[in-house]
């Protein structure tokens, strides 16, 4: 799932190394690969590398972008529901 920042989000860089921090700033778009074993956090992607994020801040500040099929399929599942099919 991709998100696009509107709000900075600080990041921990995955794997042993939880000291390193680093922020990426509003305007960025991640790709949120799924949860880390300790489900507070989400795995991230930013610029080809790996990081953990507080899947709250994730939510908080990011906002999902969908692909124009994605778009599209969910406008197409929302009207036959509407419609009672």
């Amino acid at each position: 799932m991709r998100c696009r920042l509107n709000a900075p989000l600080m990041v921990l860089a995955y794997g042993d190394n939880h000291q390193a921090a680093t922020t990426v700033p509003a305007g960025e778009t991640i790709e949120v690969l799924g949860l880390d074993r300790d489900d507070r956090f989400s795995v991230v992607c930013v610029r080809n590398e790996k990081f953990i994020a507080f899947e709250s801040d994730v939510r908080e500040r990011g906002v999902i972008l969908f692909r124009k099929e994605e778009q599209t399929r969910e406008t197409s599942l929302v009207r036959r529901a509407a419609a009672g099919e």
